[in-house]
């Protein structure tokens, strides 16, 4: 009887590591595949800055065109005199 618990506690003990095991590989994996799928922070924030970049430049073009249409004011209306 003794014999069957001890043999018992072994099995149970040898498939807790089994299941250890597996879930090791499974998080190794995810580790390893993460950096594929998303982007870090710094590479984040740098794209971000580029477009940021790029609506500063199109925001000041678009003042220097607006800049240069004359405009009429009539009673409280903006018109665009062409």
């Amino acid at each position: 009887m003794v014999a069957l618990i001890i043999k018992r506690a072994y099995q149970s003990i040898d498939e807790l590591w089994k299941k250890h095991d597996d879930m090791t590989e499974k998080l190794t994996a995810m580790a390893i595949e993460l950096p594929k799928n998303y982007v870090t922070k710094d590479d984040l924030m740098h794209a971000i800055d580029i477009i940021h970049d790029r609506f500063d430049k199109l925001d000041a073009k678009l003042e220097k065109i607006s800049n240069r249409i004359p405009v009429r004011i009539t009673k409280g209306r903006i018109e665009e005199t062409q």
